[in-house]
């Protein structure tokens, strides 16, 4: 999931990425709180015990020139499957439509180019009425599609305490990845519900209602 997504002005090269503690978590958090809506976001204590783990990091996103930070990611690493799983992405909004939303993914699909098959990305349904505009929701779709990444055709769907929320599951491959196996998928999907979604009772019976239907994926060079 992605909030404020900016412009292509801005040169990665002024951007890098330094892996976080929980400590710099207390920083993040407030923001987190005021981008994602309460049923995409985690509490505080859960994203604390997942950054306890190896394969769950906060990355801290830095312009060197301004020498301060402008965003964040958490990234769930899937090693098995060599692919990683962005659960959140977002700019602090006094650095907003300046391309650092750009340059944040690139760099994240740089940091193990050449270990990982590509990326998933959960992103909205865009809907007429909700927390954001339909033109955002589009915009973010089209921001995810115009850097490269396939909306998977399963019909995911995130869990939460409510239950099951339809969202599009997306992948950024890597250069070289032509195919992607449902058992990779499914496997991908079940690790993080596993991991991720540890706090969520339910989180079972959601991956049942589309695990199955899940199919190979396929890209052009």
């Amino acid at each position: 999931m992605l909030n404020n997504i900016g412009s292509d002005a801005l040169r990665e090269d002024r951007i890098e990425i330094l892996e976080g503690n929980v400590q710099d978590l207390k920083e993040v958090y407030g923001a987190l709180e005021e981008e994602f809506a309460p049923e995409e976001r985690k509490n505080f204590n859960h994203l604390a015990m997942l950054m306890k783990k190896e394969n769950y990091k906060l990355l801290l996103a830095k312009d060197k020139r301004l020498g301060t930070m402008i965003g964040y990611a958490f990234i769930y690493e899937i090693d098995s499957i060599k692919a990683l799983w962005l659960d959140y992405m977002a700019i602090m909004s006094k650095f907003q439509n300046a391309g650092y939303g750009t340059a944040l993914f690139n760099k994240i699909a740089e940091w193990k180019k050449g270990e990982v098959t590509g990326i998933f990305i959960e992103v909205e349904i865009p809907q007429a009425e909700g927390r954001e505009s339909r033109e955002d929701q589009l915009r973010r779709i089209r921001f995810y599609e115009r850097l490269g990444a396939k909306r998977l055709t399963l019909a995911y769907q995130l869990p939460t305490l409510r239950g099951g929320f339809p969202m599009h599951l997306y992948f950024h491959p890597a250069s070289d990845t032509r195919v992607l196996h449902k058992e990779q998928i499914q496997h991908a999907i079940a690790s993080a519900f596993t991991d991720i979604h540890s706090d969520i009772p339910q989180r079972e019976l959601v991956l049942k209602s589309f695990y199955n239907k899940v199919r190979d994926e396929y890209f052009e060079g």
